[in-house]
């Protein structure tokens, strides 16, 4: 069996979510005591921890800049932390906290736009309402995403289940704007313009597709490059979608897997590569047209997130060894995949990309 290149294990309890920031310098995860700890990237040790973060399981969280982490718990709470930090450890101190609806796992999305970093939660559920924050200005707008689905007892709120905030280039190809992706318990799958001016924010609905799907949508991503969007479930399938007017289209067929149970689906357009985090303990690798790459397993437990590092050369300038810069700067490509086990794996990508195509792809 593959062995992963590192394994973090600071945490006592399942990690539920981890993401790099700072140039992949940090890594951040937050776990189901409601345990939140950033990790020194180039000595792979814990630098900050804030124990108890939240009063119940994390849900999501991520790294804005280099100084910032935002967490959301099942304690309805969503957190802004300032993180003040040497080489060798530091300190996450609260700054702002907002009230969010996490009753039905809704994990928050985050984008820049125009430098500027923007949070969306959900703050009703059954109401289809959304928070926007502007992280800069400390400013929150209400958004209204509400959808609803036809039953055979008649039409009912259909809660959201995923979202993902997207920052894309305008009609004039210059501009950038705001889109929001939406995956519904009755596994629709919508998309809305966010309209930021200095006068309002609101959200239009351009498009939406009942997906392939069996069971609601439990994540989606979005590759802005080639306008697909990506959805799996609590069923054995991962579905990609591309718009066709006002509707979405399937881009192609949806690929099952051996497997029911899938908790995050993530893309990354860079490397050509979809990457899904199932609950049969494995990492299922994709192309971007979902032709099956690797599937990786070796935690023993369900897995619960997965993130892939940029090779960002921006923070080597603030590294004074040189000996050390130049190794940061030929480090490997890292993909983080944290699990129920209470562990991290780190592994170099590059490489497992490259081992399974030699081999002609593997099996979901």
């Amino acid at each position: 069996m593959i062995q992963p290149d590192f394994v973090f294990r600071g945490h006592q309890a399942a990690v539920n979510s981890v993401c790099f920031f700072g140039d992949d310098r940090l890594l951040v995860s937050g776990d189901q005591d409601g345990h939140l700890i950033v990790w020194n990237m180039m000595l792979k040790r814990q630098l900050a921890k804030a124990a108890g973060a939240h009063t119940a399981p994390i849900l999501a969280v991520c790294g804005l800049g280099t100084d910032t982490v935002v967490s959301q718990g099942r304690d309805n709470r969503l957190c802004v932390w300032a993180l003040d930090a040497s080489e060798f450890s530091g300190e996450l101190r609260l700054t702002k906290t907002l009230a969010v609806d996490s009753m039905n796992f809704c994990k928050f999305s985050y984008a820049t736009l125009r430098g500027s970093p923007w949070i969306v939660f959900l703050v009703g559920a059954g109401a289809g309402e959304a928070g926007l924050f502007d992280v800069a200005s400390g400013e929150q707008h209400s958004l209204s995403i509400g959808h609803q689905s036809r039953t055979k007892a008649g039409s009912r709120d259909d809660s959201p289940m995923c979202i993902k905030l997207v920052a894309s280039a305008g009609a004039d190809g210059v501009s950038q704007e705001l889109e929001l992706f939406v995956g519904y318990e009755s596994t629709m799958l919508q998309q809305f313009s966010i309209d930021v001016s200095d006068t309002k924010v609101s959200a239009a609905l351009r498009r939406s597709v009942t997906t392939a799907h069996s069971e609601p949508v439990m994540s989606l991503d979005y590759d802005s490059q080639r306008q697909l969007a990506y959805t799996c479930a609590a069923d054995n399938k991962v579905c990609c979608y591309t718009a066709d007017g006002s509707k979405f289209k399937e881009h192609v067929a949806a690929v099952e897997l051996k497997n029911s149970g899938c908790s995050e689906i993530r893309c990354f357009p860079a490397l050509n590569l979809v990457a899904v985090a199932s609950w049969d303990y494995a990492t299922h690798l994709f192309t971007s047209d979902l032709e099956p790459t690797a599937s990786i397993a070796f935690h023993r437990a369900a897995l619960t997130s997965v993130d892939v590092s940029t090779l960002s050369t921006a923070g080597a300038d603030g590294i004074v060894d040189e000996y050390v810069r130049q190794r940061w700067s030929s480090r490997s490509r890292w993909m983080a995949v944290a699990s129920r086990d209470s562990r991290i794996s780190l592994w170099d990508i590059d490489r497992i990309i490259a081992d399974a195509r030699s081999c002609g792809g593997a099996d979901a």
